[in-house]
């Protein structure tokens, strides 16, 4: 592959709208950073950021993000972690009006709608029923689940097929160097016509190298938070610090950093293809910059490619 082949769509994930990105001047320079880069689609959700529910939503809706032309993705709020109860006909529909207020859409449809985790007490033709009818009256443009079990993404699909609801053609999911559970589900994916946006593209950060060598100063991983607790939860294993050493040792003679290797590998030389997307998240517009840039170099050498690929065979027991 050339410096120049395609690459997934990039897209700015929003959980920090609200938290980093605190103040509408904040976020107004964020989106003046995101147009100069090309970036057009952001992804939010009712339940953003961590520490305040909506704050994302919110201030999206008052620089006014849908009128200056991005595409608007957000999520059903998610009631409780394992989001039991959150795809309620009723509570689907509360949630929809709150977002589209919040976001101050406006005429403008939402580009994505996602389902943001599985419900398994709500009853799936109840759920697909209630999508399909805001999907009728415009309120979204594309459907889409996040972090459903292969099960239930096919049980819901022939329900939508039985009813002639509207499918899903989104799927968001963890994705990254050490995190590739998912390049299981790619084949159901493309056989129904779903594109995979990834999120957590540098593992929340886990990737840079920093939390392996306990360097966690301003990092999630050294926050006594929930998004600190889970990112711990998630990546602090030992097999994974191995994968970073390792990785270390790739890529120290070509002189790549970790991070600009794992944007590049996500990418170029995963299972993403240009139809998909990466959900590119940064505390920081340096650190926004920084990534596009890796991207932007191309393709990594094909020994380093090779090598980083094979990484995922001793943490694969990790999702």
């Amino acid at each position: 592959m050339s410096p120049a082949a395609a690459h997934p769509r990039l897209i700015f994930g929003g959980s920090g709208i609200g938290d980093d990105y605190a103040t509408a001047q904040d976020v107004t320079e964020l989106l003046e950073r995101l147009k100069a880069a090309g970036v057009k689609e952001l992804d939010t959700a009712a339940r953003y950021p961590a520490i305040k529910f909506g704050a994302s939503e919110q201030l999206l809706g008052e620089v006014g993000a849908a009128a200056q032309g991005f595409a608007v993705d957000t999520k059903i709020l998610l009631l409780s972690p394992d989001g039991n109860g959150s795809l309620e006909p009723a509570k689907i529909l509360d949630s929809v009006s709150k977002s589209r207020e919040a976001l101050k859409m406006g005429g403008e449809k939402l580009n994505v709608l996602y389902c943001h985790a599985a419900d398994f007490e709500t009853p799936l033709e109840d759920q697909a029923a209630t999508l399909d009818g805001l999907h009728k009256k415009g309120t979204f443009d594309k459907l889409g689940v996040s972090n459903w079990p292969e099960e239930m993404l096919d049980e819901f699909i022939a329900i939508c097929d039985r009813k002639g609801y509207v499918k899903p053609s989104v799927y968001q999911g963890l994705y990254n160097l050490v995190s590739r559970g998912h390049d299981s589900l790619f084949p159901a994916l493309r056989k129904h016509g779903i594109v995979y946006n990834a999120y957590s593209p540098l593992g929340g950060g886990f990737l840079s190298g920093k939390f392996t060598s306990g360097n966690t100063e301003g990092t999630r991983f050294g926050k006594d938070t929930i998004v600190g607790y889970y990112s711990k939860l998630q990546y602090d294993k030992q097999e994974l610090h191995d994968a970073i050493n390792a990785l270390d040792k790739i890529l120290q003679p070509a002189n790549i950093s970790k991070i600009e290797a794992a944007m590049r590998w996500i990418a170029y030389h995963s299972s993403l293809g240009p139809e998909d997307g990466i959900i590119l998240g940064a505390s920081k517009l340096r650190y926004l910059d920084e990534n596009i840039a890796a991207i932007n170099k191309g393709p990594l050498p094909a020994e380093i490619a090779s090598a980083m690929g094979e990484l995922w065979g001793p943490v694969s027991g990790q999702k």
